[in-house]
């Protein structure tokens, strides 16, 4: 999750709606975007400006499913490290371009990675590199067997 601070103001339904729209159809023209949504081209200017300077808005895609892309292994990784070594494992952790995410937990560990790999077998190897770094204690690891539905903080913010 992004830490940043939240939007200068709540987000109403004519944000919700151009979101809507960019997630449906992140190439559409600010002339499309103002018909779908129902407001003049300047409007969706601005209000696209304030949802990117606000940090609302991060990017623009494209958004990538993992298995036609060659990554059919997802994992979830708990790892618990040594007390006051977050800094050197996050750094360690960044240099696996595997892990698509970090999470600080609370319960049973310390982080939380999200983890994506070709194979049982690549898995394997991008394990033994995440535990080479000594500040990890020990690891457990989840594999997602299916995917029902993906859903992302754009569809839950236009669904509002």
């Amino acid at each position: 999750m992004n830490e940043s601070a939240p939007p200068a103001r709540p987000l109403d339904d004519t944000d919700r709606g151009l979101i809507g729209e960019l997630r449906a159809r992140p190439k559409s023209s600010v002339a499309d975007l103002a018909r779908q949504v129902g407001i003049s081209r300047g409007t969706v200017y601005s209000r696209i400006d304030r949802l990117e300077r606000t940090g609302v808005i991060t990017g623009y895609g494209p958004d990538i499913d993992p298995r036609p892309a060659g990554f059919g292994v997802l994992g979830f990784v708990t790892l618990e490290i040594e007390q006051g070594s977050h800094a050197p494992a996050m750094g360690h952790l960044r240099a696996v371009p595997e892990i698509l995410q970090v999470y600080t937990i609370t319960g049973d560990g310390d982080l939380l990675c999200v983890v994506v790999a070709t194979s049982n077998d690549h898995m394997h190897d991008v394990l033994q590199r995440v535990t080479s770094q000594t500040a990890i204690v020990r690891s457990r690891t989840q594999l997602a067997l299916h995917t029902d539905d993906v859903r992302s903080v754009a569809d839950v913010v236009a669904d509002a």
